[in-house]
């Protein structure tokens, strides 16, 4: 895996974790405020707090899950990747799929997890779960710009993240991720 894709992704785990930690329990993808958040989201200038806060607040909705047992699987599985114990991380979101199967960020975290440890046709599989219940899941859309980029496939990464930009305009770091491949890409076609 390529040190910017790590950089990215670390970004991302920081950021999902500290929100888990300091949110009460909430929601689940299906939570009406997630409409408000996004059209802010849509709609506020790059780099400003409001989308900072519109991000963050989606996350946190996302992360929700709608049971309390739900809730206590979701911290478990983050405080494992967060000390590297993936094996039993990717076992928790597994009990937290079979708990709530319809639960779009269960899927995504054992995605994540999946991609960590390099089994990219996992992540494939559980990325496909996390949109069809989720399909405005630009951290699920962003992750699939991650595996493609790791399995050296360019185009598909670049459309991955394009798609991930459509919906959340903020990540700057998707963005310059984009234009480094645009530049492998011309370097070969030369």
């Amino acid at each position: 895996m390529g040190e910017s894709v790590k950089q990215i992704f670390m970004a991302v785990i920081t950021v999902i974790g500290m929100v888990v930690l300091a949110m009460p329990s909430l929601a689940d993808q299906e939570d009406k405020r997630l409409d408000s958040l996004f059209d802010i989201l849509h709609t506020a200038p790059l780099h400003s707090q409001e989308a900072y806060i519109a991000q963050q607040g989606i996350w946190a909705l996302w992360v929700q899950a709608p049971t309390a047992s739900g809730r206590v699987l979701m911290r478990q599985g983050i405080q494992q990747m967060s000390q590297g114990d993936l094996d039993q991380a990717v076992e928790t979101f597994s009990a937290l799929i079979a708990l709530e199967p319809d639960f779009a960020e269960a899927w995504n975290k054992r995605a994540t997890i999946y991609f960590m440890q390099g089994n990219y046709a996992d992540a494939l599989a559980d990325i496909d779960e996390t949109l069809t219940l989720e399909p405005r899941h630009f951290g699920a859309k962003s992750g699939l710009g991650l595996i493609f980029d790791a399995m050296e496939e360019p185009e598909a990464a670049i459309d991955a993240f394009r798609e991930a930009l459509k919906i959340n305009p903020h990540m700057e770091q998707i963005r310059a991720r984009i234009e480094q491949l645009k530049k492998q890409l011309e370097g070969r076609q030369l």
